[in-house]
């Protein structure tokens, strides 16, 4: 071996081994936010670091055999700048997860699975109760100019070369804002991708904001500065390492008011049926031992009540709210007060729905126990069309799951609760706990439930006078 082969190997040799070290630095870091602050899909970042390390240790035990492309083929400057966006953000949901892009002419409903393997994108941060989605770029103005150009370009940094320049100038200096090449940039097409999953997956009626997070970018680059512009035209924000501001108030300022601590529901509530009967249960309000109730499932009820008081859940969730309840749900309501309600569980209907029945009755303070005088109105159903949709198959045969999973549980009263939530555009409170994750399999994004647990009309079935603390 030649003394300039032999140089060549122990630079490539010693760009490994920085890689390497790299990686094992970001690990014990990611390990340290893991202890303090676990989130959902940290896990994947952790395994693309795994990944990375043992890539790079193969390398090394054959160093002879490291090749250029190989050490350009490294992650390493990707997972690192998801690491720098990690340690400037105070609320992070998720790490790496997909997102489904809706179909642009979708006329009939899709399964999740089906979605997924159609198109997604990519979210490598998820923050802010999921107002927030961040897409880390790791490229340094030079590399997004080679990147726009279709040439490659070493992230490392390892191995600069001037042989492409000239290309890079010639392939830069044909595309400018409003011609037809400048507008098809790969980035841009990226972009709209985001920004229609982002409004396919809103959260509580309100549509994440898309930040774009360039965290080796210095924004002095004419032509880079035309695809930032461009970008923010789009409705992406634009997050570069040179910004004075950090990653956390480009969120901030890009929400324009701080995300709500406990709940992202809507102002106005949809309650559904099973929300109310625990809201009238004499167990909610004066729990009693399992032993002190008839039947096996108001006995479990009493045994998690004992553990889990369901009055103060229900309490945070409603209080400061406007109540409301479609006709037919409050039909159905009425009906099973009627049959199975005792007399204080009825006298609390009463008062809930005064307004709705036109009757005058003044709040009991030892009735409602925990609760602030609380009103529900009831609203004509108004299944939304989407939900409609839940009730047929999709056209397509022969498709995963096909849609049976949601159907052989979600019935037509379903689509009519949730469904009219989803048309007035109002948060819907449930104890059905199986509902979200159902519509979500179904493919129907963007839904607004919250779920608790549930608790019967128990009051004829309890073998104790109740108690009136």
């Amino acid at each position: 071996m030649s003394d300039i082969e032999e140089e060549e190997l122990n630079e490539r040799r010693a760009a490994v081994e920085s890689l390497r070290n790299r990686c094992q630095t970001i690990l014990q870091a990611a390990k340290d936010i893991q202890r303090e602050h676990g989130f959902e899909g940290l896990y994947r970042y952790t395994n693309s670091l795994h990944a990375e390390v043992g890539f790079l240790d193969k390398l090394l035990e054959q160093p002879t055999l490291i090749k250029k492309e190989y050490i350009q083929s490294s992650n390493i400057s990707y997972l690192d700048a998801v690491h720098d966006a990690m340690t400037e953000l105070r609320s992070i949901d998720e790490l790496m997860t997909l997102k489904s892009v809706p179909p642009p002419d979708q006329k009939e409903w899709m399964p999740r699975a089906e979605l997924m393997r159609n198109k997604t994108v990519k979210v490598d941060l998820v923050a802010e109760s999921g107002l927030v989605w961040i897409k880390v770029i790791a490229r340094n103005a030079k590399g997004l100019r080679f990147d726009m150009a279709g040439l490659e370009y070493d992230d490392n940094d390892m191995y600069e070369e001037e042989d492409d320049e000239e290309e890079l100038e010639e392939t830069m200096g044909s595309l400018h804002v409003g011609n037809e090449g400048f507008d098809q940039l790969p980035i841009f097409k990226k972009a709209q991708d985001y920004l229609a999953s982002a409004q396919a997956h809103q959260v509580h009626f309100r549509t994440p904001i898309v930040i774009f997070a360039f965290m080796r970018l210095q924004e002095n680059d004419e032509f880079v500065g035309r695809i930032l512009d461009h970008l923010r035209s789009m409705g992406i924000v634009v997050y570069s390492a040179g910004d004075e501001s950090s990653l956390q108030t480009a969120c901030q300022v890009a929400l324009g008011e701080p995300v709500p601590v406990k709940s992202l529901a809507t102002l106005k509530l949809n309650l559904d049926v099973s929300t109310v009967l625990a809201l009238l249960s004499e167990m909610t309000h004066a729990p009693c031992q399992p032993d002190q109730v008839e039947g096996e499932a108001l006995q479990m009820q009493a045994e998690r009540e004992m553990i889990s008081p369901e009055l103060p859940v229900l309490r945070d969730l409603l209080i400061n709210k406007e109540l409301y309840m479609v006709q037919s749900a409050f039909n159905r309501l009425e009906a099973i007060v009627n049959v199975v309600g005792g007399s204080r569980e009825q006298s609390r209907f009463r008062y809930l729905f005064r307004d709705h029945l036109s009757i005058t009755q003044e709040y009991d303070p030892e009735l409602w126990t925990q609760l602030p005088p609380l009103s529900v109105h009831v609203l004509p159903d108004n299944t939304s069309d989407r939900f409609k949709q839940l009730l047929e198959p999709p056209s397509r045969k022969g498709k995963l799951n096909n849609g049976r999973k949601i159907r052989s549980r979600f019935s037509e009263f379903h689509a009519i609760i949730f469904g009219s939530g989803d048309a007035y555009r109002m948060t819907t409170i449930t104890a059905i706990q199986w509902m979200d994750t159902a519509l979500d399999d179904a493919g129907l994004t963007g839904t607004a439930i919250i779920a608790h647990e549930p608790r019967s009309l128990a009051e004829q079935k309890m073998k104790r006078s109740p108690s009136l603390s």
